[in-house]
C-alpha cells in the first residue's frame, strides 16, 4: 500500500489477500491431503503475517527483495508447521505454491497493465497519456487476483497425483530449481520496483517503453510457467514410467518363479508312477521312516509343501510361495490365509508389489531379530464388504521406530523403502495404506476398493 492509501486502498488489500490466503492454504490441503482444520489455520496466520508485513513495509520502507523473500520464507515456514507429512513433500509443495502464486500474478499484472494502458491511450487519444490511474491501479489489482486464485484453484486438482507417493531424493530434485525459479522472478520484480525497465530506441515515449517493459515481463513469466510446469510434469511422468519399469521387472521375475516351481511340479508328476512303485514297496515292506522321508523328497523336489497358498492368481501364489521359502530358511513362523475374489479388477502388476512389499518388509524386520523362533509373519488377503484388504503382521524391533499409527494422508513415514512403492500401487485405485507398531509387533494394512466385485467373490472376515 502507498503512502497516500485510504479506506478503499484498505478494503482491496484486505479483500485480495483474503483471496489469495484462503486459495492457497486450499490448494496445500489438496496437495498434502490436509485436514481442514490445517488449511484454515494456515490461512489465517498467512493472511495476518502478510498484513504485519505490509504494514512493516509502509513504515520502514525496506526494499522490495527483503519482503518478498521473507514473505516466502513465512509461507515455507508456515507450511512446514501447520500441516502434517513428509518433510520433503511438505517443502516442495510450499515452494510449488510460492512459485505458482509468483508467476501467474506477475503475468496477469502486466498483461492487464499493457491492456489498460493502450485502452486508455485509444479512450483518451492524448499521446500524453502514460498511465491507467488510480483506480486503474485498483481495478488491475483486483483483477490480478481473481486470475490468480482462479488458476491456483484449477491447477489444485491436477497437481494432487504429483506429491503422492515420491522417494525423498525426488522432491528434492524438483525443489531445487523451482526455487532458482522462484528467486530469478523476484529478482526481476526487484528490477522493475528500481525502474529498471525495457527501453526501446529514443524516438519511443515513456508509453511505449512501460509497454516494452511490461511485455518482457509477460515474456519472462510466460517462459518461467513453461519451464515450471515441464519441471514438475515432466518429472513426475518420469518417475512413472521409472516405477513402471520397475513394476514390470518385479512381475517377470515372479512370473520366472513361477514357471520354474511349476515345471517342477511337473518332473514330479511325469515321474509319478516310479515314485509308487518306489513307496508301495516301502510300504509293503513295513519302512515307515524311509516312506515319510521319500514322501518329503518328493515334496521338495516338487516344490509342493503343506500350506500351500491357492489365492486364485498364479502370479500371487508364486510371490507367497517365495516369501514362505524365503521365511523358512530363516526360521520364521509363518501363518497366511489368502484368497482373491473372482475377477479382482486389481491388477496383478499392482498386487505384486503391494504384497510383494510388504512381505520384503517384515522378512527384513524378522531377520534383524537376534532370537530365532520367536520371529513371525501373519498374512492376510482377502475382501471387506466391497474392498480387497491386506494385512501384514510381523515380529519387529521395538528399538526400530517405523511409522507409527498414523495413516500415509497423514504422514508417508517408511518402514523399509517398500513402503512408498505400495502407497504408490494402492493410489491408484483410491485405496488406503495405514501402519501400527505395538508390542514388539508391526501391522502394515492396505485397503483396496473392489468396483464392482465379481459374483462368487473372496472370503469376507468381519
Amino acid at each position: 500500500m502507498s503512502r497516500g492509501a485510504n479506506g478503499l486502498d484498505v478494503i482491496l488489500f484486505l479483500v485480495t489477500y483474503l483471496m489469495y490466503a484462503w486459495q492457497v492454504s486450499r490448494f496445500l490441503r489438496i496437495c498434502l491431503h490436509g485436514k481442514p482444520s490445517e488449511g484454515k489455520i494456515f490461512g489465517g496466520l498467512l493472511f495476518g503475517s502478510h498484513a504485519v508485513m505490509a504494514v512493516f513495509l509502509e513504515k520502514q520502507g525496506i526494499p522490495y527483495i527483503l519482503y518478498a523473500v521473507g514473505g516466502h520464507g513465512i509461507f515455507v515456514g508456515l507450511t512446514m508447521t501447520v500441516f502434517k507429512g513428509g518433510r520433503e513433500r511438505k517443502l516442495l509443495a510450499a515452494v510449488t505454491g510460492v512459485v505458482m502464486i509468483q508467476l501467474i500474478w506477475n503475468f496477469s499484472d502486466s498483461l492487464l497493465c499493457c491492456l489498460g494502458l493502450i485502452l486508455v491511450r485509444v479512450l483518451t487519444g492524448s499521446p500524453g497519456a502514460v498511465s491507467v490511474g488510480v483506480w486503474g491501479e485498483r481495478i488491475i489489482s483486483f483483477m490480478t487476483c481473481v486470475a490468480g486464485t482462479t488458476a491456483v484453484s484449477l491447477l489444485s486438482k491436477p497437481l494432487e497425483p504429483v506429491f503422492a507417493g515420491k522417494r525423498k531424493s525426488w522432491y528434492l530434485y524438483v525443489t531445487v530449481p523451482l526455487s532458482g525459479i522462484a528467486l530469478m522472478t523476484d529478482l526481476v520484480n526487484w528490477a522493475a520496483s528500481n525502474g529498471i525497465l525495457v527501453q526501446g530506441p529514443g524516438k519511443y515515449g515513456l508509453l511505449e517503453n512501460q509497454l516494452f517493459s511490461h511485455g518482457a515481463i509477460c515474456v519472462f513469466t510466460g517462459l518461467a510457467m513453461a519451464a515450471a510446469g515441464f519441471l514438475v510434469f515432466g518429472m513426475d511422468r518420469i518417475e512413472r514410467q521409472e516405477r513402471a519399469g520397475e513394476q514390470y521387472r518385479s512381475q517377470v521375475l515372479y512370473y520366472e518363479m513361477m514357471e520354474e516351481q511349476y515345471s517342477r511340479m511337473e518332473c514330479l508328476r511325469h515321474d509319478m508312477k516310479n515314485h509308487f512303485i518306489a513307496l508301495d514297496n516301502l510300504i509293503q515292506n513295513r519302512q515307515w521312516e524311509s516312506a515319510s522321508s521319500y514322501l518329503g523328497e518328493m515334496a521338495e523336489s516338487g516344490g509342493v509343501e503343506a500350506g500351500d497358498e491357492v489365492t486364485g492368481s498364479l502370479v500371487i501364489d508364486a510371490v507367497l510361495y517365495h516369501k514362505r521359502r524365503q521365511a523358512k530358511d530363516h526360521g520364521i513362523r509363518w501363518q497366511c490365509e489368502a484368497r482373491l475374489p473372482a475377477d479382482c479388477p486389481v491388477k496383478e502388476i499392482d498386487l505384486c508389489i503391494i504384497v510383494g512389499n510388504a512381505l520384503d518388509n517384515g522378512l527384513e524386520a524378522c531377520q534383524r531379530l537376534s532370537e530365532k523362533g520367536r520371529s513371525f509373519i501373519q498374512v492376510y488377503l482377502g475382501t471387506i464388504k466391497k474392498c480387497l484388504f491386506l494385512e501384514v503382521r510381523n515380529s519387529a524391533d521395538l528399538e526400530e521406530k517405523p511409522a507409527g499409527t498414523r495413516t500415509w494422508k497423514d504422514n508417508p513415514g517408511e518402514h523399509g523403502i517398500g513402503l512408498g512403492n505400495i502407497k504408490a500401487a494402492a493410489a491408484e485405485y483410491n485405496g488406503a495404506v495405514s501402519t501400527d507398531m505395538k508390542d514388539g509387533v508391526f501391522t502394515v494394512s492396505v485397503l483396496l476398493p473392489l468396483y464392482p466385485l465379481g459374483e462368487g467373490g473372496g472370503s469376507e472376515r468381519m
